[in-house]
Order: structure tokens, then sequence, then C-alpha cells
């Protein structure tokens, strides 16, 4: 670092730590390493120890927020295949429009078409995890049940705006659907694919 000496000239400035006795600095060193190896020793104990494993299972706002993250994906990733099956609006627009005005429609269309299912999926996927989590919690037992309460809470959740017999209706179909699922999941034939999935 370069400072004016008064005299119209420049010299050079040693920084702070220049300053320090060798003795200190060298303590300095030794403290920062010690602690860093301290932090990483206990950072692998707790991998070790399944650390990963109880954040992301037993964790009720990491696993919602996963589970939006991947609903809300599989959502954008759905809207923007089902987007060109939506009717026959654009290949009438296309008659009277160029092509580079039929190509900018569709875009923004399934843009649109995307952006709205993936936050659609991504309440349904965090919804239902945190509802899942909360009852487990609860019951303090993992089982069946689980997934139809969770089902049961996210319906209701996500119909709330559509009335007493819509809420009625929500809790039901997810029910179901959340029961079914879960039971294939854990059927021989789950299981198997599962494992073929793993293996592949």
């Amino acid at each position: 670092m370069e400072k004016n000496d008064g005299h119209g000239g420049w010299s050079t400035m040693a920084p702070p730590w220049a300053k320090m006795p060798q003795r200190n600095m060298q303590a300095t060193q030794d403290a920062y390493a010690a602690g860093f190896a301290e932090g990483q020793a206990r950072f692998e104990a707790w991998v070790q120890q399944g650390g990963f494993n109880r954040l992301f299972a037993e964790n009720c706002a990491v696993k919602t927020a996963m589970s939006g993250a991947i609903g809300g994906g599989g959502g954008i990733l759905l809207g923007a295949f089902l987007a060109p099956f939506d009717g026959v609006n654009g290949l009438r627009a296309a008659e009277t429009t160029t092509a580079k005005e039929t190509a900018i429609a569709t875009w923004h269309h399934t843009a649109s078409k995307a952006k709205s299912m993936g936050k659609t999926f991504a309440a349904i996927g965090a919804v239902y995890s945190l509802s899942e989590c909360l009852v487990e919690r609860y019951r303090a037992r993992s089982d069946l049940k689980n997934s139809a309460y969770a089902g049961c809470l996210s319906g209701a959740f996500l119909a709330r705006k559509a009335g007493g017999v819509g809420i009625a209706g929500g809790c039901a179909g997810f029910a179901a659907w959340s029961l079914a699922m879960e039971s294939f999941m854990h059927s021989p034939a789950g299981e198997s694919m599962f494992k073929t999935q793993e293996h592949s």
C-alpha cells in the first residue's frame, strides 16, 4: 500500500499485520488452524452418526422445502409438456398471424402453463410433506394412517376456498389417493420397482 509522504512523492506503507510480532502472528495462525481442525472433526463425526439422514428425515422444515422444490420442478416440466395440447386456439391464431407471432404466443402460453402448474405442485408437495411430518410427530409412529391423515389435511387446505363441500371432497380425495400410493409403494410390486430403479 502506498501513501503520500508530504513532499510530493509516494512511499510504501506496510499493512497492519506486518507490524505484528512474529511470535504473535504464529500463535494466531496456530489458533485458526486448531479451530478449523476441530470444526472439521465435529462435522465428520456428525456425518458419520447419520446427521444428514436425521436432517432430511426428521426436520419438518427441510422436508417441506425439499418436497415443495421437487413438486414445483415436476409441475413446471408437466406444464411445459401439456401446454401444446391445450385446445386448438393456437392453430386458429396461426391462420391470421405470422409464424413469429405464433411462436411468441406459444412460448408465452407454455411459460404461463408451466409456471401455474409449478406453483400448484409445489404447494401440494409442501403442504402434504409438512402435514405428514406433523402427523407423524404427533402420533409418534410411522404407518399408513399418517398418509391418509396427511392427505386429508392437504386436500382440505388446498380446497379451503371451495366451501364446506369442497373441503370435504378435497379431504376424502387426497386421503384416498395418498393411501393408495403409500400402499402401492409398500407392496411387493412397488418395492421391486424401486429396487430395479436403484440397481439400474
